[in-house]
């Protein structure tokens, strides 16, 4: 997708938001419904080559998240 351009996805209304990063990650942003809060969620992705690996790709993807969380000033 070319930064800019809008797509429509046909979802259920909701007070959601999500947006979709070059690298396949997904934001999606919502406010909690019972404290005066916002609510983020993240999710990453990626291809696990053998399950021997999946403590180092697990590691790696939370890397993802804790890079996308320090970009967006969050902590």
């Amino acid at each position: 997708m070319i930064a800019g351009t809008k797509k429509k996805i046909n979802l259920i209304k909701s007070d959601v938001l999500q947006f979709f990063l070059e690298d396949g990650s997904k934001i999606s942003v919502r406010p909690s419904g019972t404290e005066p809060k916002i609510k983020f969620y993240f999710s990453v992705n990626t291809k696990l080559d053998s399950v021997e690996k999946f403590d180092e790709t697990e590691k790696y993807l939370d890397g993802r998240i804790d890079a996308i969380i320090k970009d967006m000033k969050l902590v």
